[in-house]
């Protein structure tokens, strides 16, 4: 019998297998399933794999095509390079589902720490915003919610921002309101999917002369088309849907470069809000 390869080194070689992959949910159960016995994954036959996914078999066909392969034998050969054992007596899985999506967010988390060791992208990006008053923030569908996140605490440092969450008319009247009230630049955040409607928006941005920064998750996301700057950060992948931990990061740094970039602005912005915090007693007592 071949001997296998450390079961982190087998994981990440299939994580490699389904970059640049866009799944739908079907096909993320399947891949979750393999990554989960990813130590025996070329021995399982189409009808195991199916159902320990709970998926029917030509999904698990569907999948391996949806990968560029030509069938789920060519699949399987795949994974037996990546040194797993041909064998059913590889032995019990030591890591669950949960357990990898919160392993592949301390790579992607591990990863940005690296790419922070020269902040001069992120200090620059943080000028531009802070110089746009007000500042205007995109994300539509998932994206919203990260965009309400972003938005919740630049406005503690930031005097004015404008949120956009819907596509539209109404986004536009948002954005050439913002325009005329003096914006400068507009931050978009497109994590997977990326909406059709999005790149209208950023499209009508920068006709209006804002400067676009950009927060998204591949280098090949067609959002890049529309922005004049960006950050590139990884997601989550392994779970039904992506998870974002390394993206909220990336907001938290924003917000802390607006505010090293303008201090005499944040600081009094942020003194405002703890008094009316304490005025209007908006948190409980420990």
């Amino acid at each position: 019998m071949a001997k296998s390869a450390p079961i982190e080194s087998q994981f990440a070689s299939f994580k490699a297998l389904l970059a640049g992959h866009r799944l739908t949910p079907v096909q993320r159960r399947i891949a979750q399933t393999l990554a989960a016995n990813v130590a025996q994954a070329d021995y399982l036959t189409t009808s195991e794999l199916a159902q320990l996914a709970g998926v029917s078999q030509p999904s698990v066909v569907r999948f391996a095509i949806a990968l560029g392969f030509s069938g789920y034998g060519e699949l399987r050969r795949a994974l037996r390079d990546l040194g797993t054992p041909a064998s059913p007596e590889a032995g019990p899985v030591e890591r669950n589902k949960f357990q990898l999506a919160a392993a592949e967010e301390i790579a992607n988390l591990t990863w940005l720490e690296t790419w922070l060791r020269d902040p001069s992208d992120l200090n620059h990006i943080g000028a531009i915003l802070a110089d746009s008053r007000p500042l205007i923030v995109v994300g539509l569908r998932a994206s919203q919610a990260l965009a309400r996140y972003f938005a919740f605490y630049a406005r503690k440092v930031h005097p004015g921002v404008v949120q956009i969450g819907e596509a539209g008319s109404s986004a536009m009247d948002a954005l050439h309101e913002a325009s005329q009230l003096g914006a400068r630049a507009m931050l978009a955040i497109a994590m997977p999917r990326w909406p059709r409607e999005l790149p209208v928006i950023l499209k009508a941005g920068r006709d209006l002369g804002l400067s676009v920064v950009g927060v998204t998750d591949q280098t090949s996301s067609p959002i890049l088309d529309y922005v004049d700057r960006s950050i590139t950060i990884p997601v989550g992948t392994t779970l039904l849907y992506d998870t974002h931990a390394s993206a909220l990061v990336v907001l938290s740094l924003i917000v802390e470069a607006i505010a090293d970039s303008d201090p005499f602005t944040a600081e009094p912005s942020m003194e405002s809000f703890e008094t009316r915090a304490h005025a209007y007693r908006y948190f409980l007592s420990s």
